[in-house]
C-alpha cells in the first residue's frame, strides 16, 4: 500500500520541458504506482535537467522500450509483475542479453522478503533495493537522485572511454581509420578482400616541396579514395604513405577491375597544392578473398610489387619470391644463433699468392657456418646475417679465431669488416684488445672493406678507417670495378691493395672487355702506387695472363681452396 502523503497525477501528464530531459522507465503492474512516481518527481530537476517519464506495465512492455529508447537513466522496477520474479529476470536481460550496463536499476517490492536484499545486489548490479511503503516523496526523491549521479559519471567515463578508443583507432591527420582499426575490421572470420596502396616516391615530395605539402597531399588522396571506391568498402591509413582499402566480398564484383579502376583514377587526378599541381603513381598489394594475416599477406604482395616496379599491381600467392625469401631469412637467422651458441662459425683460410714468386704470401680468413656437418659460405647467410644485426658479431668470431691461429707464425693475414663493423663504437677497442692478446704485429693485418656500398657514406666509419691506418694496419680495397666503384675513397683513404672483382678476373681468358677493363685498373694503381690482387683465378690461363698483365697477387681455388688451416 502506497505511503498516505502521495497524491496521484493523471498518468499522462509529463514536465513542460522534455529538453535533454533525464529519461526515467517505471516499470509496474500498479497504474498507481507510475501516478505517485510522476507526482512525487513532478519537479524534479537534476544538473539543470528535468525528467521525462517512459511507462511499462509488464516485463514485455518494458522490453520493447528498452530495445527502441536510448539512454534511459533510472529504471524504477517492480519485483512481483506477471510472476512473483518477474522484475528480477528482466534485470538480467537488461544487463546480460541487452548488454545495458549503464541505466541504474532501483528496483522496488510491495512483497517484502520476496527476494534477499543481499543476494538482489550482490547478484544483480543494481542501485537500490526498497519496498514500496519505504519510499515517501522525500526518499524517492534522493533515491533518483543518487541513480543519477551515478549514471552521469558512467556516461562521462564511457564517453572519455569512446574518445580514446576513437583516438587509438583513427589517423590523425586523415581522420581515416589506422592499423588498429583495420586490424578490429579483418577480426570477423568471414573471408573478405584487402588491398594496400603505397604513393610512388612520397619521401620525395616530402624532400622538395616539404611536409606541409606532403600532408596536404595525404589528406587529398583520402578524399579521392573515399569517392573511388564501393560505399561499402572501407578505406584507411596505415602508415605514412600507406592506405588500405577493405573490400567486403561479393561474387559479381570483379576485383581485379576494380583495383585497376581505382588505379586510373588515381593517375588521372592532379593534386593542387601552393600553386603547384602534382601527380602521383600508387603501387597495390591485393589480397583476394581470403581469411587470416590478411594485413601481412598484402604486406607481402605490396613489397613483391615494389621489387619489380613502381605503378604496379601484385596479387598475394603462396608462391611469391619474397615468401620464399622470408622463409630462407627465418630458417638462416635461427641457424645463425645456433652456430653461435654451438661454437659453429669459424673461419677457412685460402692462401694469396705473390705473382712473382709464386710463394703464399698471406691469407684470407673466409667466414663459414657448419650445420649437421655440412659447411655453408657466406653466400648463403651473410645477407640474413644484415638483417639480423649479426655481422659485426661474426667479425669478432673470425678475428678472434685467425688472430688465435696465427700467434704461432709470422704469417699476415686479411679478414673482411662492413660497414656495420666500421660504425661500432667499439670496434678499434675489440681489434687492439684481440690482437693484443695473441701478440699479433699490426702489420700482419690486413683489412679487406667490402664495396657493396660506399665506405665513406658515414663520417664514423671513414674515422675508424683512418684510425686503423695511423695504428699500423693495412687496408685492402675488396671487389673494385662492380656496384659502387667510388674512384674518390681512393684519393681519401690510405689504400695498400686493391683487389680486382671477380668478375673480370674468371673470363679474362676468353673475354677481351674483361681483359681490357683489368688493364685499365692496372694501370690507374701504378700511377696511385697501389698494388692489386687478381680474385677467381681458376685455372691455369687465368693465372698466367693475371702474371703477365703486372697483377701482384693472386688467390683462387687453381692456387688454392679455402681450408680450415694453413698449408
Amino acid at each position: 500500500m502506497l505511503n498516505d502523503e502521495i497524491v496521484f497525477l493523471p498518468e499522462d501528464e509529463q514536465p513542460s520541458s522534455n529538453r535533454e530531459a533525464w529519461k526515467i522507465l517505471i516499470v509496474d503492474d500498479d497504474h498507481e504506482v507510475h501516478s505517485f512516481t510522476k507526482l512525487a518527481l513532478r519537479n524534479f530537476i537534476y544538473d539543470e535537467r528535468p525528467l521525462i517519464f517512459l511507462s511499462a506495465h509488464n516485463t514485455k512492455e518494458a522490453l520493447e522500450i528498452l530495445q527502441h529508447s536510448e539512454d534511459i537513466a533510472v529504471i524504477l522496477l517492480d519485483v512481483v509483475m506477471e510472476t512473483a520474479t518477474s522484475g528480477l529476470e528482466l534485470v538480467e536481460t537488461i544487463r546480460y542479453r541487452l548488454k545495458n550496463t549503464i541505466s541504474r536499476i532501483i528496483i522496488r517490492t510491495g512483497q517484502p522478503g520476496v527476494a534477499p536484499e543481499r543476494y538482489v545486489i550482490d547478484h544483480y548490479d543494481i542501485n537500490d533495493y526498497k519496498e514500496k511503503t519505504e519510499l515517501t516523496s522525500d526518499r524517492l526523491y534522493v533515491t533518483v537522485r543518487s541513480a543519477l549521479s551515478q549514471y552521469k559519471q558512467l556516461v562521462e567515463l564511457l564517453n572519455k572511454k569512446n574518445e580514446i578508443y576513437n583516438t587509438l583507432i583513427t589517423d590523425s591527420l586523415t581522420k581515416l581509420g589506422n592499423r588498429v582499426k583495420l586490424t578490429h575490421d579483418l577480426d570477423t572470420g568471414k573471408p573478405m578482400s584487402l588491398i594496400l596502396l603505397n604513393i610512388d616516391a612520397f619521401s620525395m615530395i616530402n624532400d622538395v616541396y616539404g611536409f606541409d605539402v606532403g600532408d596536404e597531399l595525404l589528406i587529398q588522396f583520402s578524399h579521392i579514395l573515399l569517392n573511388a571506391v564501393d560505399p561499402a568498402w572501407k578505406v584507411y591509413r596505415l602508415e605514412a604513405d600507406i592506405y588500405a582499402i577493405l573490400a567486403c566480398y561479393t561474387q559479381t564484383q570483379n576485383l581485379n577491375a576494380e583495383v585497376y579502376r581505382i588505379q586510373n583514377t588515381i593517375v588521372s587526378q592532379s593534386f593542387h597544392i601552393s600553386g603547384i599541381d602534382h601527380r602521383i603513381n600508387v603501387t597495390m598489394g591485393v589480397v583476394e578473398h581470403d581469411i587470416g594475416n590478411m594485413i601481412q599477406k598484402a604486406e607481402i604482395a605490396l613489397r613483391e610489387a615494389r621489387k619489380m616496379s613502381r605503378n604496379r599491381v601484385q596479387l598475394y600467392s603462396d608462391t611469391l619470391e619474397v615468401i620464399k625469401q622470408i622463409e630462407e631469412n627465418t630458417k638462416w637467422t635461427k641457424w645463425l644463433i645456433d652456430a653461435f651458441e654451438n661454437g659453429k662459425i669459424y673461419p677457412y683460410f685460402q692462401p694469396i699468392i705473390e705473382c712473382k714468386s709464386g710463394t703464399v704470401s698471406k691469407y684470407e680468413a673466409l667466414v663459414r657456418l657448419e650445420r649437421d656437418g655440412v659447411i655453408y659460405t657466406p653466400h648463403h647467410f651473410l645477407s640474413t646475417a644484415r638483417y639480423a644485426g649479426l655481422l659485426y658479431k661474426i667479425t669478432q668470431r673470425v678475428f678472434e679465431h685467425t688472430c688465435a691461429l696465427f700467434a704461432s707464425n709470422t704469417l699476415s693475414f686479411s679478414i673482411n669488416i662492413t660497414d656495420q663493423d666500421l660504425i661500432e663504437n667499439d670496434f678499434l677497442n675489440f681489434i687492439e684488445r684481440t690482437r693484443v692478446k695473441y701478440g699479433i704485429e699490426p702489420e700482419r693485418i690486413y683489412f679487406e672493406i667490402l664495396e657493396e656500398s660506399s665506405i665513406l657514406s658515414n663520417p664514423i666509419a671513414e674515422k675508424h678507417l683512418h684510425q686503423l691506418t695511423e695504428m699500423g694496419y693495412h687496408l685492402c680495397l675488396d671487389d673494385f670495378g662492380v656496384q659502387c666503384s667510388n674512384f674518390a675513397q681512393l684519393g681519401n683513404l690510405k689504400l695498400d691493395i686493391l683487389k680486382i672483382d671477380g668478375t673480370y678476373i674468371k673470363d679474362i681468358d676468353i673475354n677481351l672487355k674483361s681483359k681490357s677493363i683489368t688493364e685499365t685498373i692496372l694501370f690507374f694503381t701504378d700511377k696511385i702506387g697501389v698494388q692489386t690482387v687478381a680474385e677467381f683465378v681458376h685455372n691455369e690461363q687465368v693465372y698466367t695472363i693475371v702474371k703477365a698483365l703486372g697483377v701482384d697477387y693472386a688467390q683462387g681455388y687453381f692456387l688454392g681452396e679455402p681450408k680450415p688451416y694453413l698449408l
